[in-house]
């Protein structure tokens, strides 16, 4: 399994303790290795919750139903409403549209010229 960064976490959980409070430079694995472990848990009960739906992708709904589950209600809860702000947040971002060759404006063999030409300052400039 991979690892957290323990400077990253220590630093996250430095920024929910009292600004007269200190982490000891100890607690930091500790804290990493609960975190793992946590993680673990709750995607191995999503995972099963996907299993049983045949699924194959945990959305975050898995994820609600696996903190319900679990006994972790309140998270639950937690997440539902940041998934909520999440969603209007996406709402509110303008869309990007997907460009396709035909909306360049320039033909098939000007792009292929174009790419070339790319390519070739490309290798110029990793040359020098």
């Amino acid at each position: 399994m991979a690892e957290l960064p323990k400077a990253k976490v220590a630093k996250l959980v430095q920024s929910f303790l009292p600004p007269t409070m200190k982490l000891n430079s100890k607690s930091a694995p500790v804290m990493c290795e609960l975190l793992k472990e946590f993680l673990q848990l709750v995607a191995g009960e999503a995972q099963d919750i996907v299993e049983k739906s045949k699924g194959g992708r945990i959305l975050p709904h898995h994820i609600i139903t696996a903190l319900q589950n679990l006994g972790f209600s309140e998270y639950a809860e937690a997440m539902k409403g940041e998934l909520k702000r999440l969603q209007e947040a996406s709402k509110k971002r303008p869309k990007m549209k997907k460009r396709k060759l035909g909306d360049t404006g320039l033909s098939k063999e000007q792009l292929e010229a174009k790419q070339a030409r790319l390519f070739a300052e490309a290798k110029e400039a990793m040359r020098n």
